[in-house]
């Protein structure tokens, strides 16, 4: 008989509901917008600015969980608890 991996940990429903609410609500905002024009800039605000700000803040957020668990655990087990490759995992630990 073959080893299956473990499955893999999900997102809290009600966290990822709340999640997916708050980035509906930004567009939801941009398409309220009536002008052409300003809902061009602040679409290329959110683009530009504001989820590249969110992106680095995820990762960081990501390192630090690793790094939380490398306390108490080896790569590899944290690689198979999140379901991420070895290298990858030590990535995130070194902020990468």
């Amino acid at each position: 008989m073959t080893d299956t991996p473990a499955p893999l940990p999900k997102v809290a429903p009600g966290v990822r509901a709340a999640m997916a609410a708050h980035i509906e609500a930004a567009l939801a905002c941009l398409d309220s917008i009536p002008d052409p024009v300003d809902r061009e800039v602040t679409a290329r605000a959110l683009a530009d600015d504001l989820l590249p700000e969110a992106a680095r803040r995820v990762k960081s957020v990501r390192g630090e969980a690793v790094v939380e668990l490398r306390e108490n655990m080896k790569l590899r087990e944290i690689a198979e608890l999140l379901g991420l490759s070895v290298p990858r995992v030590d990535q995130l630990a070194k902020g990468k």
